[in-house]
């Protein structure tokens, strides 16, 4: 049963009021956070560390760029 266009309207309304009700201006004096390095987005150190561990384990390459054994997960 297809619903009425009145209905579709008033779910697009209420969906794009839930999305604009995240954004939000930020002061001057605020914007020192967003450079912060958990703002950031990309590697962090955790997720180096991970991605070397899983390189070491398939043992495809050694992170430093030289031939590695089978993937043994021995280092």
């Amino acid at each position: 049963m297809p619903m009425p266009d009145k209905t579709k309207l008033w779910i697009g309304l209420f969906l794009c009021l839930i999305l604009i009700g995240g954004c939000k201006t930020v002061k001057p004096y605020q914007r020192i956070y967003l450079n912060d390095s958990e703002m950031q987005i990309g590697n962090t150190s955790a997720r180096n560390f991970e991605n070397y561990v899983q390189s070491i384990r398939e043992g495809a390459t050694m992170p430093g760029g030289a031939k590695s054994s089978g993937g043994c997960g021995c280092n």
